[in-house]
């Protein structure tokens, strides 16, 4: 992935940079290419759960919200989580009961 290096630093010096490195650019453009694959891959995931093979905004803003509260220390699971292990069991054979109880498992 390739995000331009120059709208990168357009956006810090109108956070109010007076002056960027070239090191401070390339470093926050690895950092929204890394967060921008996080995103895309939860995005699949829930496009996949949808039953549709075409990632939608709604896929995204999903992923987005599910990457603010995935950390934080309420949330006990990260639903994408949960839906991968749903979707391993059942590619696993398993039942509705079997990850019922699996996942009972995992809240202990």
């Amino acid at each position: 992935m390739a995000i331009p290096k120059a709208p990168v630093k357009r956006i810090i010096q109108e956070a109010g940079a007076e002056r960027v490195s070239a090191d401070a650019v390339d470093t926050l453009v690895e950092f929204l290419e890394d967060y921008a694959e996080d995103v895309s891959k939860k995005a699949v995931v829930y496009t996949k759960y949808a039953n549709r093979k075409t990632v939608k905004a709604e896929d995204i803003d999903l992923a987005v919200g599910s990457s603010k509260t995935s950390e934080s220390p309420e949330h006990k699971h990260n639903i994408l989580d949960v839906i991968k292990d749903v979707f391993d069991a059942a590619s696993e054979g398993k039942g509705i009961e079997d990850i019922i109880k699996s996942f009972k498992k995992m809240e202990k």
